[in-house]
């Protein structure tokens, strides 16, 4: 009966409708479901502590960060093992850094170094990374990336890519609005650096047709290459279009790359990227980002659910997962 509560719990997970979701009667948040679903199987499953820190993740996504703080410590006290306690602890100082509590961030810090210094060192550089990330302002114009370009040695130019982020195709195959845009901005990029090799992403498929299908071919009949184009048409996800592109940036013996996607995904798509490098002990890449000018940030920098939605998407590429309620884990 639990694995049944578990599965439910998941599936409301990965649902699409994210409002309106029927639970006892009621139309209630996928997350909200997700929640009630857990909570339904802790009893049956009462040493599993993956139920409750994932309830404190789902908290996190609703914005709700000082009560999943509450929820974190109580897990805490109920952590069995050193590996559990380090992963705890992680959460805690991630979310404390969100909320800007230093005192505390540096607390959960000092705990993690005295059961692993290499786990320490390994959140204190996440840390390092989402400061970096967040203080960098969007970049979304060719003359703003043109000076802020310094991770593109001239000596290296031939070593860069441009990485260009997929976006859902409509029912019928065809390229969304948004899609097109993306590309648009990678077409005048291109041109731009015409050494640089390109990667579009994206596995989903519409029609018998992926997204980097569709990419490639409208990037060949606007003038490209296709010998300079490689597609990612694996990922189903954006962490997956990380880890698969990096790959790819490792194969082609990438030294540098400019992630192009949305205002409100650009950040949350290099933390991935830089994350799941660090993660995977590959050389380092430097990253940087071009933004479609979308009018969907009015900030210059990551705030309010784009900034919260960055740490979530942080921990995910530092292998955390999100849905941890094993044997059903889902990232």
């Amino acid at each position: 009966m639990a694995i049944t509560n578990l599965q439910q719990a998941l599936d409301a997970y990965n649902s699409s409708n994210r409002t309106q979701y029927p639970l006892n009667g009621n139309l209630v948040t996928n997350l909200e479901a997700v929640e009630y679903y857990l909570a339904q199987a802790m009893p049956k499953l009462p040493a599993h502590l993956g139920l409750p820190v994932t309830i404190a993740n789902m908290l996190t996504f609703r914005g709700e960060i000082t009560y999943a703080l509450t929820r974190y410590q109580h897990c805490l006290m109920n952590a069995n093992s050193d590996s559990e306690r380090c992963q705890i602890l992680t959460y805690l100082a991630v979310w404390s850094h969100h909320e800007g509590d230093e005192h505390h961030v540096e607390f959960y810090l000092h705990q993690l170094h005295l059961i692993d210094k290499a786990s320490e060192a390994n959140v204190r550089g996440l840390l390092t990374i989402l400061d970096k990330i967040l203080s960098t302002p969007i970049i979304d114009t060719l003359s703003n990336f043109t000076h802020s370009r310094a991770p593109i040695d001239d000596h290296a130019i031939n070593k860069h890519a441009i990485i260009t982020l997929g976006y859902v195709l409509n029912d019928d195959g065809s390229m969304a609005p948004q899609l097109i845009q993306r590309l648009e901005l990678t077409l005048r990029l291109a041109n731009q650096l015409t050494e640089s090799l390109i990667i579009v992403t994206g596995g989903l498929a519409k029609r018998g047709k992926t997204e980097s299908q569709q990419m490639k071919h409208w990037l060949v009949q606007n003038g490209v290459c296709p010998d300079r184009i490689i597609e990612e048409n694996k990922a189903t996800n954006t962490i997956d279009n990380a880890r698969l592109s990096l790959e790819l940036l490792k194969q082609h013996h990438i030294q540098s790359a400019t992630l192009i996607s949305a205002s409100i995904h650009v950040h949350r798509s290099q933390l991935l990227f830089e994350t799941l490098q660090c993660a995977s002990n590959l050389s380092p890449i430097s990253f940087n980002h071009l933004a479609v000018k979308d009018g969907m940030s009015d900030t210059g920098t990551p705030t309010g659910r784009v900034r919260r939605n960055c740490y979530i998407d942080a921990l995910r590429g530092f292998g955390l997962p999100a849905f941890n309620c094993e044997p059903l884990v889902q990232i």
